[in-house]
């Protein structure tokens, strides 16, 4: 009989590269610590950045949330015909 740890013990090849993305992402944590540390001005650029992406994401979520609706404003008004 197999168990759930058999499962994931047989699934965790698939899953061997996982690590190397991981101490990548730590070591290039660490490296923009550093680099803030040393020149504080980075650390405006990368929270001006981050601020304008968020803002060009709710622009981009928002213009496909107001497509949608009125693509569902025609069904609407089908759906809600009687015959």
């Amino acid at each position: 009989m197999r168990t759930g740890r058999d499962f994931f013990s047989l699934q965790s090849d698939e899953f061997g590269f996982l690590w190397k993305y991981q101490m990548l992402l730590g070591i290039l944590v660490v490296l923009t610590g550093l680099l803030i540390a040393l020149f504080p001005e980075i650390l405006v650029i990368l929270v001006s950045a981050a601020t304008m992406m968020v803002g060009i994401s709710l622009i981009g979520s928002a213009w496909r949330m107001r497509r949608l609706q009125r693509e569902c404003r025609g069904f609407a008004v089908i759906e809600t015909f009687e015959w």
